[in-house]
């Protein structure tokens, strides 16, 4: 179907060629030709987006032709101002779902329509200047796969997830349409962000590998060393974050960052304490006094750092001891990280496990502070210790999510969504969901906007921001995607009667936003 073409097309068949027969000027007799016309109904340039369906349907004078003695043809070519082209469909009618890049300004691709004559072996060829818009905006991206080796990405651009959109669209596979294949390995990390040069990017990472895919028209654009200044012994991310002004990455115990988006990671910082894949960063944009804490297992310490700016302080300190506390950040032994955050108000989330009984408890640090007079930061103070013992099912949970506006730490087994609650002294506990029989939970995320908590530019976020699960399953045939609205603040509910359900994936790995 998709044969090239590997031919010379000259000038003149650019437009419409033996539409007719030159008149015999000599004194012999003969018959005229009848002639195909393609009636181009004023479309002198064709318009498309990527990844919809281009449909042409011209109108077509066979002067009396036989129907069933016409064949036709309609090709593209491979790049705009090659004459290698692919044939996409022998029907009179043309349907074609378009996934080449997005044409630069000023090129287009040329779209061709070839009408043989198989008793007279004439062609007839019409040609059309074809432009392709881009048509992938805000919305969810989809890492899945289907062969369990590596990873394809699909989007989706929707009322719930795209603000000022009132269609559904679904890209599937858009990378392997773009690419001609699918990413080695299984993708763990994604995120979006801007990297000079590339412009904006997904960031993403598998277990040995980092790489970028430009949203512009998901081009595969960089990997691994390509995005360093220096080679490094593993590219393998475990954690992928940004605050304003800069990206964070985690790889092999080690923080990198990079300032303003430059196009490549320096060094990572020098730190006694291994750094775990669940570190709170404090992305909001109000300049923060603290930006990074985490819990060191290998020290059993909390840890911070003030900035991860080349022109701030980025050293990695213990948070001071504190007896009068709800705990002692200095002295919080054999824990384990299941999940990091920061809430609203600038105070840092610690959900950690307890090595020998399993039990689960959230320690809070209060947001540092400033010294106006000494001009020095005061650390993040203890704020509360909240125990989650009695939480159902929780030793089989596998995702945690640490809402940042209200007091509620929501997690889930293979199938099931449980609301842990703890606004008051002792938290309550509520079952919210259930998969359908034989569906197991493979992605969850409380939907955010991509520069949230980022944004500068006063613009509002969308309402949706913070109020709505998106979640991927898996029944062992095929992927499906949730989008879960969250009701009831405080108690996160789902409203299990407005969730909306998208099937086609593979399995889906993780998925991300993008602006």
């Amino acid at each position: 179907m998709k044969t090239i073409y590997q031919r010379l097309v000259s000038i003149s068949l650019f437009f419409i060629v033996f539409a007719g027969c030159k008149d015999d000027l000599s004194s012999l007799d003969t018959d005229k030709i009848a002639a195909v016309e393609v009636d181009t109904v004023g479309q002198s340039v064709i318009y498309v987006f990527q990844f919809e369906t281009l449909v042409v349907d011209p109108k077509i004078n066979t002067n009396g032709l036989p129907a069933e003695n016409l064949v036709y043809e309609w090709m593209i070519n491979s790049d705009p101002g090659s004459i290698d082209y692919l044939s996409i469909s022998n029907e009179k009618k043309l349907e074609y779902e378009v996934s080449f890049r997005p044409t630069d300004a000023g090129d287009s691709h040329q779209l061709l329509l070839k009408i043989t004559d198989t008793q007279t072996d004439l062609e007839y060829l019409t040609a059309w200047p074809l432009i392709i818009r881009n048509s992938v905006g805000e919305g969810v991206v989809i890492a899945e796969t289907h062969d369990g080796t590596t990873t394809d990405i699909s989007h989706l651009m929707s009322p719930q997830v795209t603000p000022n959109y009132n269609q559904e669209t679904i890209r599937y596979n858009v990378f392997s349409s773009v690419n001609g294949y699918t990413l080695p390995g299984l993708v763990q990390q994604l995120r979006f962000t801007q990297i000079q040069g590339s412009g904006q990017t997904m960031l993403g990472s598998t277990s040995n590998s980092l790489f970028t895919i430009k949203t512009l028209d998901y081009t595969f654009d960089k990997q691994n060393e390509e995005l360093f200044y220096a080679p490094q012994s593993d590219y393998g991310a475990q954690f992928l974050g940004g605050v304003v002004q800069n990206d964070m990455m985690v790889i092999n115990n080690q923080l990198y960052a990079n300032w303003l988006q430059i196009s490549k990671y320096g060094l990572p910082f020098e730190s006694a304490y291994p750094i775990p894949a669940h570190i709170a960063i404090n992305g909001w944009n109000n300049y923060p006094n603290v930006v990074t804490s985490f819990y060191s297992e290998s020290h059993d310490i909390f840890v911070y750092q003030q900035s991860p700016s080349s022109f701030g302080d980025r050293v990695f300190r213990p948070v001071p001891a504190v007896t009068d506390g709800p705990f002692n950040p200095n002295d919080v032994p054999r824990k384990i990280n299941v999940a990091a955050g920061v809430y609203s108000n600038g105070d840092f989330l610690h959900l950690l496990k307890d090595e020998q009984s399993g039990e689960l408890a959230l320690y809070v640090l209060a947001a540092a502070e400033y010294d106006n007079v000494n001009w020095v930061v005061i650390p993040s103070k203890p704020r509360a210790l909240i125990t989650f013992a009695g939480a159902p099912e929780v030793d089989k949970a596998e995702f945690f999510l640490l809402l940042d506006d209200q007091n509620v730490v929501l997690y889930a087994t293979k199938n099931k969504i449980y609301a842990a609650m703890y606004g008051t002294s002792i938290p309550t506990y509520a079952l919210r969901y259930t998969t359908e029989a034989g569906e197991e939970i493979t992605s969850l995320k409380v939907y955010q906007q991509a520069d949230y908590p980022m944004r500068t530019s006063g613009e509002p976020y969308f309402s949706r921001n913070n109020r709505q699960l998106i979640m991927g399953t898996f029944d062992g045939d095929q992927g499906r995607l949730y989008i879960m609205p969250l009701i009831n603040q405080g108690e996160a509910w789902i409203d299990v009667a407005n969730i909306k359900r998208y099937s086609g994936f593979g399995r889906i790995l993780t998925t991300a936003t993008q602006r």
